[in-house]
């Protein structure tokens, strides 16, 4: 993390802040959640899938941490309404342009089995309300090579490898490699027949989202905040207008949305109403674990917080962090608090989590 804040690593400076940690937790007092203590209760019930990395191994686990269990390898796994089934992408290259894939599995492993080929970069599938469809995000167009460009224009933001020339006529020109710029657009598919048809969509339409209170209604991640989508109308709108919003997630009651919010130079939690009013911050790097980062010689630095899932009754959220030095799941109740961990690196036996802030899904839980 940058940060222009100098401090020293004197022994004085370290017995101080020693000092005033000790303070701080003196002065909070701790309460485990109920999960925490063994109240299964306050658990919700359901499983979680989730994926290692874009295109690894991805696993089934109960929501309280047991019966963890390898299905498939792919990206961004979703579980269908009722729990039985997990829809989920494969691509052939990661070339921008390539094809991939979409594919469905039943939660137990068994059934694999492709519903729809030839689709560039498929991503992000999400279930209907009813389960018989299931809506990607996928490229179609778009630069999908880098660019070499010589022109009397400055370069807009983005190039990179510029040259400043000047031709036999005096003329100052400016040489530079635009990089790839694909744009993403929204398909829906049939579950039983993989008939599909592509959806109005923004430029840069990523990670739908399907409204379990409007079955008529998507929210996507566009170009410059989230966008709503009415399927009957053909219409989409904006809902928010922050370029930092990515991977929503709605509800189970369709009245709030989770995002990964890329907090200038890390990821945060946020929820809003379905509306896109009322944002509300979830995590937040502790004074405390800031503290404990100086005692120890480092320099303070924020955790990662991303990848939003809702409980199957809305009350609790899982995540991806990396506070304990290693991407984990970890879960928290709906106002953000009691966050505890529930798949530890521990637990995964020595595999790794990886999140590359790509609008991954790494989780889903029903």
């Amino acid at each position: 993390m940058k940060n222009l804040i100098t401090w020293s690593k004197s022994k004085m400076v370290k017995l101080y802040l020693a000092g005033l940690l000790v303070l701080l937790v003196a002065g909070t007092a701790f309460v485990p959640s109920a999960a925490a203590a063994g109240d299964d209760s306050a658990a919700s019930a359901g499983t979680i899938v989730f994926q290692t990395v874009s295109g690894g191994a991805i696993y089934a686990v109960d929501s309280d941490g047991s019966d963890l269990r390898y299905l498939t390898t792919g990206m961004d796994p979703a579980l269908s309404p009722d729990g039985q089934w997990v829809a989920f992408t494969r691509w052939d290259d990661t070339q921008n342009g390539a094809f991939g894939s979409l594919w469905v599995i039943n939660a137990d492993g068994t059934g694999e089995h492709v519903i729809l080929n030839d689709v560039r970069q498929p991503k992000a599938p999400t279930w209907s309300p009813d389960g018989t469809q299931i809506a990607i995000s996928m490229q179609h167009g778009g630069q999908l090579a880098p660019e070499y460009t010589c022109s009397s224009q400055r370069p807009a933001g983005g190039a990179e490898d510029i040259e400043v020339k000047r031709g036999d006529d005096g003329d100052i020109r400016f040489c530079y490699t635009t990089p790839p710029h694909p744009y993403w657009g929204l398909r829906v598919v049939d579950v039983a027949t993989g008939e599909f048809e592509d959806l109005p969509n923004d430029l840069f339409s990523l990670s739908p989202t399907w409204d379990p209170a409007n079955p008529g209604q998507l929210v996507f991640d566009g170009e410059r905040g989230l966008m709503g989508l009415d399927f009957d109308q053909g219409t989409i709108w904006s809902l928010t207008e922050d370029a930092n919003d990515h991977s929503p997630v709605l509800s189970p009651d369709g009245n709030k949305i989770a995002v990964s919010y890329w907090q200038n130079d890390h990821w945060e939690i946020y929820v809003m109403n379905a509306d896109g009013t009322g944002r509300i911050r979830l995590t937040e790097t502790s004074v405390h674990a800031r503290l404990e980062q100086m005692v120890n010689g480092e320099m303070p630095q924020s955790w990662n917080n991303t990848a939003p899932t809702w409980s199957p009754d809305g009350s609790q959220i899982a995540f991806v962090t990396d506070r304990g030095g290693q991407w984990e799941i970890w879960v928290m109740d709906a106002d953000g608090s009691n966050q505890q961990p529930l798949v530890t690196t521990e637990m995964l036996d020595e595999m790794t989590l990886q999140y590359n802030g790509m609008e991954e899904r790494m989780l889903s839980w029903q």
